[in-house]
């Protein structure tokens, strides 16, 4: 019995793919499915109001970062020191002795 269920089963389930692969689909079908895409995913036109807010935003932003950089730039000194002596003894960095031997 149990057999017989899984059988009939198996051929409902063959029968179904078959009829679902024998049925042609629509030519138009992509087109039209293509058009409603392209329709719903194009952006919304912004208005003039956020535009020029935006614009207001962008401008502010480069303005203060060009005005920190230069507040920066000014504050920065350099320390120089012109009358720098170097004093170093050559005897302790490279021993040139051990060259100019004669043996």
């Amino acid at each position: 019995m149990e057999k017989n269920n899984k059988i009939n089963e198996k051929n409902i389930l063959e029968s179904f793919i078959e009829s679902e692969l024998s049925t042609e689909p629509n030519p138009f079908l992509a087109s039209k499915i293509m058009n409603r895409l392209e329709a719903t995913t194009l952006e919304p036109k912004r208005g003039r109001r956020s535009f020029a807010l935006q614009s207001i935003a962008v401008a502010a932003g480069v303005t203060i970062a060009v005005v920190i950089g230069i507040s920066l730039g000014t504050k920065y000194t350099e320390t120089r020191i012109n009358n720098t002596t170097l004093a170093i003894n050559d005897s302790y960095i490279e021993n040139l002795g051990i060259y100019t031997q004669q043996e």
